[in-house]
């Protein structure tokens, strides 16, 4: 599992630098590029969730032949066409490829931009001399005072909610850097219920979730969201009990505190 990358894969590199400027404006870090889709496959291995862009002219591949391929590496992806000159024949065959939206080139790139805020939501806002909020979901005091005991000294702000619907009022308001969910709270389907909820929130659906569960142990089954990344769309995923290091490895991957 990893956070949704945003990734632009285009052979000119004019146009390539266009689009990374206008991402960038809107308030976008991290964008991957790549001129071809040797490039582009590589930066993809591993990823489950993303955005990418796809030209129709690439350095090593045409832009019909690159949405197939990273489909199949990341089958989850919503791909944007991009192309600067547009035919009939053309427009079929992207459609029929079933891509998320396909972009006419021009000057003003705020189609562009907003096509990618609908594919995966708005840029993170940019933190600036705070320390990281994590939200924590969670119908279990015990657990909060667990959490706080070793993130707060770590430099880590921690905010609680003990409900599903009180986390989502807290998520949508204070906008958290990184959420902790567990899935099992007044019913088994609440830490699922939650999660989906934000995915659709194009204000807050951009925040990395990490999912913590007694599933396991309590229902005896064996779970892992990597199964089924729709049902769970989370970030990472621990099993309860927490081991305090396994849960900074994970924060440090999804929200430095230096960042």
């Amino acid at each position: 599992m990893s956070v949704a990358r945003l990734l632009v894969v285009c052979g000119d590199e004019t146009r390539r630098q266009d689009f990374l400027r206008a991402l960038s404006a809107a308030g976008w870090e991290g964008v991957l590029a790549a001129s071809g889709l040797s490039e582009a496959t590589a930066l993809m291995r591993g990823v489950t969730q993303a955005c990418i862009i796809v030209d129709a002219e690439l350095a090593d591949a045409p832009g019909l032949v690159a949405v197939r391929v990273l489909r199949n590496l990341c089958p989850h992806c919503k791909v944007i066409f991009t192309t600067s000159e547009n035919t009939r024949d053309l427009e079929a065959q992207v459609r029929a490829l079933g891509v998320f939206y396909y972009y006419i080139n021009s000057t003003d790139k705020t189609e562009l931009v907003a096509a990618v805020e609908d594919a995966i939501g708005a840029a993170r806002p940019v933190r600036t001399g705070r320390p990281p909020r994590v939200l924590v979901v969670d119908d279990d005091p015990d657990f909060h005072v667990f959490v706080r005991a070793f993130l707060e000294p770590a430099g880590y702000g921690v905010l609680s909610a003990y409900s599903e619907a009180q986390g989502l009022d807290m998520a949508r308001r204070d906008k958290p850097d990184v959420i902790l969910l567990d899935i099992m709270m007044r019913s088994t389907t609440d830490g699922f219920e939650f999660c989906h909820e934000v995915r659709r929130d194009p204000q807050v659906k951009h925040t990395p979730i990490l999912g913590v569960s007694a599933l396991e142990e309590r229902m005896a089954v064996q779970y892992s969201p990597d199964r089924d990344p729709e049902l769970f769309p989370v970030d990472g995923y621990l099993r309860k009990p927490v081991a305090p290091e396994r849960l900074f490895a994970e924060l440090r991957r999804l929200v430095p505190v230096g960042a």
